[in-house]
C-alpha cells in the first residue's frame, strides 16, 4: 500500500511540474502591431556646423547614431510613437547637448531642426501638415537658421511675381501653396544691399513640399561653418495620399 501511495504522489508531482510548464506567463504580452496611422512622423536635419555629427534619440529611441551636417543619411520622416516626449542630442563620447520636449500629435509630420548658437545647440520643431492638400498643387516656406543674421533678411521666390519674406535668426513662414514651375530663389542681406544666396531654375514638383533653410554662420571664419542653403524636399504626394502612411 506505502508503494502505491508513493508511485500516486510521484505521479501527481510530475502532473503538476507538466500543467506549469505549459502555462504562458500572464505578465508577458506578444508585441502588439502598431500601424503607421499610429505614428507621428519626423524628419530631423542638423543645422549646426559645430557640431558636424550628432546621435538623436526621441522617446528613448535612436533614430540616428550619426546625423551629419553634410548630408550622408539624407532626409527621411521616421515613425515616432506621439505624445508628450523628449528629443536628445548628444555629441561625442554621447555627451547630451541638447535635451527638450514636445507633443507629437498621431498621423502628423514634423521637421526637427537642430540648431547652431554659439557654443551649443538648440531645437526647433515644426509641423509639416497641409490644411487643404492637393497632389497637383506645390508648396514652400522658408526658415532662417543662419546665425549671426542681420536684422532682417530678404526671403524671395519669384516665378511670374515675386513672394518676399523678412525673417529673422530662427524665424520661418508656414506652408504656402503654388502651383509645379521653375522658380528664382533669392536670398538678401538688405542692410548691406548683397545677395546671400541665388537659384534661378529651381523645379517645384507636384505633390511636393519644399523648406528653403539658410543656414550655418554668417561671421564665421572657417569655410565649413559659413553659411549656405539647404533645401528640404518633402514628399507629401506619398505620404499623404498613400494609405499606408496615414
Amino acid at each position: 500500500m506505502g508503494k502505491n501511495l508513493s508511485i500516486f504522489i510521484s505521479f501527481l508531482f510530475f502532473l503538476f511540474i507538466f500543467f506549469i510548464a505549459c502555462q504562458c506567463i500572464p505578465s508577458l504580452e506578444t508585441e502588439k502591431d502598431i500601424t503607421p496611422s499610429q505614428y507621428a512622423q519626423v524628419m530631423c536635419v542638423n543645422c549646426a556646423p559645430m557640431f558636424g555629427k550628432v546621435k538623436l534619440a526621441i522617446g528613448g529611441i535612436i533614430l540616428h547614431n550619426s546625423l551629419s551636417y553634410d548630408l550622408e543619411e539624407g532626409f527621411k520622416y521616421m515613425n515616432v510613437l506621439p505624445g508628450v516626449t523628449n528629443f536628445v542630442v548628444s555629441y561625442k563620447n554621447d555627451s547630451v547637448v541638447y535635451n527638450g520636449f514636445a507633443n507629437l500629435v498621431k498621423g502628423q509630420l514634423y521637421t526637427f531642426f537642430i540648431i547652431q548658437l554659439q557654443r551649443r545647440v538648440n531645437g526647433l520643431l515644426l509641423n509639416d501638415s497641409i490644411s487643404n492638400y492637393s497632389p497637383t498643387n506645390s508648396y514652400f516656406r522658408f526658415v532662417n537658421l543662419a546665425l549671426n543674421s542681420p536684422s532682417y533678411l530678404l526671403f524671395n521666390l519669384e516665378q511670374q511675381y515675386p513672394l518676399s519674406f523678412s525673417l529673422n535668426f530662427k524665424n520661418y513662414t508656414k506652408f504656402y501653396t503654388t502651383y509645379p514651375e521653375k522658380y528664382k530663389i533669392t536670398i538678401s542681406d538688405l542692410e548691406k544691399d548683397t545677395i546671400l544666396f541665388q537659384a534661378k531654375n529651381f523645379e517645384f514638383k507636384p505633390g511636393k513640399g519644399y523648406t528653403i533653410v539658410l543656414r550655418g554662420d554668417l561671421k564665421a571664419k572657417e569655410p565649413n561653418y559659413g553659411c549656405n542653403v539647404l533645401i528640404l524636399q518633402h514628399n507629401f504626394d506619398d505620404l499623404i495620399t498613400n494609405p499606408k502612411n496615414k
